[in-house]
C-alpha cells in the first residue's frame, strides 16, 4: 500500500491511502479534491466578467468585457436600427449582405450595409425595421431563450439572458417603435 499526500490540505498533514492498484480513494483524499476543484473554480472565475444584456447611450446588446458585441440594437428616428458584429471579417463599405436571426427556431432574413463601428474588429453589418416589424423583433428578443446570428463570416449563438430588461430600457427613449 502506498501513502499519499493531499498538497491543498498538506498544512494539515492529512494523510490518505489508495489502494494496491491506486484506483480507489478514501473520504479525506475526496474532500481535499473537492476543496481543489472548488478553489479552482473560484479563483479562475473571479476575474472574468459575464456577458449579459445592457442599456447604454441609447442602445441595447449583448455586452462582452466592456463594450457591446455581436448585436446592438437602437432608435434611428422612428426605426429601429440593427447591428451586428464581432466576427474579424471585413467587407467592402456600402455592400449588402444577408443576416439571418434565428430566435427560438424562427428566422428573420435582414439586408445589412457593411461599415465600420469603433471598437469592432471586422465589419459593422447595420440595417432598420419600422412599424409592426420592429415590434415583432424587439419582442420576439424580449422573450426569447436563444438566439444565433448568421453572417457571410459565420455563425455565432446570442444569449438572451437580461435582454428584456435592456430592451424595455431602449422603449423609453423618444421616438422609438414600441
Amino acid at each position: 500500500m502506498r501513502i499519499r499526500k493531499c498538497a491543498i490540505c498538506s498544512p494539515h498533514r492529512i494523510s490518505t491511502r489508495l489502494s494496491n492498484d491506486g484506483t480507489t480513494m478514501n473520504l479525506p483524499l475526496r474532500s481535499c479534491l473537492f476543496a481543489f476543484v472548488l478553489a479552482c473554480t473560484l479563483s479562475c472565475g473571479g476575474g472574468a466578467s459575464a456577458a449579459g444584456w445592457r442599456f447604454v447611450e441609447g442602445e441595447a446588446g449583448l455586452w462582452v468585457d466592456g463594450g457591446f458585441n455581436g448585436l446592438v440594437v437602437g432608435c434611428s428616428g422612428s426605426a429601429l436600427s440593427l447591428g451586428f458584429f464581432g466576427f474579424p471579417a471585413r467587407f467592402p463599405s456600402e455592400t449588402t449582405h444577408s443576416v439571418v436571426v434565428t430566435i427560438d427556431g424562427t428566422a428573420r432574413r435582414f439586408r445589412a450595409r457593411a461599415g465600420q463601428r469603433a471598437g469592432a474588429p471586422g465589419s459593422f453589418l447595420s440595417t432598420s425595421l419600422s412599424g409592426a416589424a420592429a415590434g415583432q423583433f424587439v419582442e420576439a428578443l424580449r422573450k426569447g431563450r436563444a438566439a444565433e446570428i448568421a453572417t457571410p463570416s459565420g455563425r455565432y449563438d446570442l444569449p438572451l439572458s437580461g435582454s428584456a430588461k435592456a430592451l424595455d430600457a431602449l422603449k423609453e427613449v423618444a421616438g422609438c417603435p414600441r
